[in-house]
Formats: C-alpha cells, structure tokens, sequence
C-alpha cells in the first residue's frame, strides 16, 4: 500500500480503538439507554471464548451469516462490550464502511493493525479479537483471515456475512470456521427483547419434542395437553395485538426502536434495498435493469408464494434463467426461504417451488407500504407461514437426515417435515383451520402424523392421526 493510503488506513483505525466502545454500545441498549436483553445466540458464541482461553479449545473463528437487519451487529457489540481484555486487544471494523468510505481493503487494515499492536500477530502473548462486520464486502475476506488464522493461535476472530452458502463454500476458510446461523427472533425473544418478558424455562423444548418426536398423534395430543396449564400462563400477561406487531414487523429486532407503522416500513423497504442493491448485487453480478427488477419479483411472491418461473419471467420480462439466478440469489441473502415440492423425481420434481419470506416482515412491508388488493385476514395467513416457516427452517436447518418440503398437489400439507424417523404433514391457517389438508397428504405420502396450526383449540381428529395445535403454543417453540 502506499504511503497516503497507510496514513488513512493508521487514522481509521485509531479512531476505532478509541471510539468502538461506545458507538458499538449505543447498539447495546434501548431508546431510553436500557441495556437489551441478550438473545441466545450470544451463549455459544461466548462459551467459544470461555473454552478458548480457559482450554486453549478450537475453534476460534467464528462466522455469524444472516439476513440483514437480524441483528448481527447487536450481537458483535454485546459481545465485545463485555470483552475484558486490553482496549487495543479488540478491534471491531465493517468492511462495509471500511470500502465505501475509505476505499481500504481487509489486508491493508490488519497490516496497519500488526504496526499498532507494536509486535508481530506470530508474536502475541495474549490474544487479539477481531470483529470483523460484513466480511463479503472484500473479495479476498477469506485467503487473508486464513493467512492471519494459521500465522498465530492468538487471534480469535468473529466475522458476520449475509450469505451462509457464501460463507461456507469459501474454499479458504471452510475447513477453519465454524458458522453460528442468527435467525429473525422467534415470537419469545422478541418479547423478551421488547417486554423483558422471560419464556418459561424449558417449556419450548417440551412443546418442540411434542410435536416433532412424539410417536403418533395420540402422544403429541397428550404432551400438549399436560403443557397447556404452562402455554396459558406465559401468555396470561400478554396483550394478543403483540402477536399481530411480530408477524408484520417484530421479527425483525431494528424495527422495536421505532413506534409509528408507517416509519418502520419505510425502514424494513430501506433495509431491503440494501440487500438488492448491496448483497444481492454483489452475489449475483447482475446489471442495473436486472436489479431494478429484483424488488417487483419479491413484490409478485408476496402476493403468491407458488408462482412457475415462466410466469415471473414473462411478467417482467426477464429470461427463466435469470428469474433463477435471482430467486438463487435471494435465498442465499436469506430474504427468501424456498420450499421444494415433496419427491425428487417423476411429476413431483417438475412442480415450483414455494418460496416464504425468512422474516414475514418483509411480506408485510410489501402490503402495508406499497399496497396490495388482497384482504388483511388472507394475507395474515401467509404471514402466519413465514412465521411457521422459518421455525421450522430455524429447527431442521443443517441436520443431518432433515427435510422440509411441501405437498404440491391439490388440498395438501402447508409442510412435510422429517426429521430422524418420522415424517409429519404439517398445515397452517388463520381462523379454524380443519384437518383436511393434512389428513390427504398422510393418505399420499404416509407419515407418523400431521399436525394443523391455526386458531383453533387444541383437539385431536376422529382418525387420531392428526392434531389442531394452537397457534400461541408452536410460537413458543
């Protein structure tokens, strides 16, 4: 680097060492200066440290992937604000900023960093963290953190990224680090984010081991029930308009720093266009008139989550592999979750996808500030299968032996899940859903049981082999 560059690269980070504490802590508390309750995805990225430096236990690069606006800075910060270690031992950098503003790359920073630390990183005795936000941003993130990695065991690194398929088949780092996926907040962390509402402890694993490893439908209704009394209480204090506020927005943890509906869609539309313009872009290398067109398709699948490709292409004019890449590209952004048809070959295989927004706000954003024709009750529902949808992905992603898929043909099944030995058909609606749907894909497909979310009270139907599950029960999973 040259020598004007180096002078940029030294005042930048200077400026960071004595003023990350406290900008990183304003991502820390609330409006009124409170400090934020810590989600759970905080407790294994700490215990990594704790085993590092009390063990010397790998690993000690951490990457962190997740749709923009989930909360990973937040999550950076309360981390290193609590770091107890040298002020110039933990360096938080965005390499976002660190290209728009100053046109620096990751190796000119760490270089520039060794010069401050005044002794080589082969040379360190204690160790050094890095927090490394919106690694993506530099094209060679990886072959220079693995250089950094395998130069020293006394630099312990957090990196976040908006792609986990990114991060993962980096060929730099994909024997090295170890991916720690931060979702949207379930409905029980947004209140205990928004509320300091506390879930009951240990009930949520109870109700997912109801419904997802119970034998027949006759177990999952009695696990249910003997859990009703708990289910009842945590939502005894708990006004019901809250589970509207998290469907249309609270899923995702920047919008609770806002009051006004209309303020927070314009912020959740801001956010995604960041992702198009910025992740999506930068993914999928697309030009101008493509990615002016990327925020309609998302506006078509948020009126209807099964469309063919045909149709998206001819609605924008677009050719079907560019509708693919595209659809590819988002899913990888985590803004969409796509659900295969259930079967891998034959009739099954031609069907489309289902695509479901990952946080429904996203869907919500589109009706509520662009505006569509359909009636609140309908789209309410489909935001009710975000929601359900991304538990599930949040549930079964990455396990090995899992799948989830959806029943494509007439009157079928919402989901088919499986996981370990046992297949379920899984509906979801708002109102009084009936057991129809759930019932035909058992009839097709087979399967342990099937289970149907909706408004409606718990109960089991005559055949025994499928059950009505309350919607305010599977929110606390």
């Amino acid at each position: 680097m040259d020598q004007a560059t180096h002078e940029k690269v030294m005042v930048y980070l200077r400026t960071q060492l004595s003023q990350a504490a406290s900008r990183l802590e304003s991502y820390t508390v609330d409006r009124n200066g409170k400090p934020l309750l810590r989600r759970s995805a905080v407790l294994p990225l700490e215990k990594y440290i704790r085993d590092f430096n009390l063990k010397g236990k790998e690993p000690r690069w951490i990457a962190v992937p997740g749709l923009r606006g989930s909360g990973k800075t937040t999550l950076l910060a309360q981390i290193y604000t609590q770091l107890n270690c040298k002020s110039n031992h933990k360096l938080y950098i965005s390499l976002d900023e660190a290209k728009r503003v100053l046109g620096v790359r990751l190796n000119d920073i760490l270089t520039v960093y060794e010069e401050l630390l005044s002794e080589p990183f082969e040379s360190l005795q204690e160790t050094v963290y890095l927090f490394i936000d919106e690694v993506q941003y530099d094209d060679e993130w990886g072959v220079v953190l693995k250089s950094l990695y395998d130069r020293t065991k006394r630099v312990f690194i957090f990196c976040t990224g908006s792609s986990a398929l990114a991060l993962r088949l980096n060929p730099d780092v994909s024997r090295r680090i170890t991916l720690e996926r931060l979702y949207p907040l379930s409905f029980t962390e947004y209140m205990m984010i928004k509320q300091e509402k506390m879930p009951i402890k240990g009930l949520g694993a109870e109700i997912r081991q109801a419904l997802y490893e119970s034998k027949d439908a006759e177990q999952v209704h009695e696990r249910l029930s003997l859990l009703k009394k708990n289910a009842m209480r945590y939502w005894s204090n708990i006004n019901r308009l809250e589970l509207d506020m998290y469907l249309k927005y609270g899923s995702l943890p920047f919008t609770l720093q806002y009051t006004q509906e209309p303020i927070i869609y314009e912020q959740i539309e801001h956010t995604l266009s960041s992702v198009v313009n910025k992740d999506v872009a930068q993914l999928g290398k697309f030009d101008q008139i493509t990615l002016g067109k990327i925020q309609q398709i998302l506006y078509a699948l948020a009126n209807s989550g099964v469309t063919s490709l045909g149709n998206l292409g001819k609605m924008h004019n677009l050719a079907v592999n560019t509708v693919i890449d595209a659809l590819n590209v988002l899913e990888q952004s985590e803004v969409l979750l796509r659900v295969y048809p259930y079967g891998v070959s034959g009739t099954h295989a031609k069907k489309p996808s289902k695509y479901l927004f990952l946080s429904s706000a996203y869907r919500s954003m589109f009706f509520n500030l662009i505006g569509s024709s359909q009636p609140y009750d309908h789209y309410k529902g489909m935001l009710w299968e975000d929601a359900v949808g991304m538990q599930l992905h949040r549930m079964l992603g990455g396990r090995i032996g899992s799948a989830l898929n959806y029943d494509s043909s007439d009157a079928g099944a919402d989901f088919i899940t499986r996981s370990g030995a046992n297949q379920i058909a899984i509906e979801v609606g708002y109102g009084t859903k009936d057991y129809r749907q759930a019932e035909n894909t058992l009839t097709r497909y087979g399967g342990a049981y099937g289970l149907s979310i909706s408004s409606a009270p718990l109960s089991i139907n005559p055949s025994k082999n499928v059950v009505k599950v309350p919607f305010s029960y599977f929110l606390l999973t």
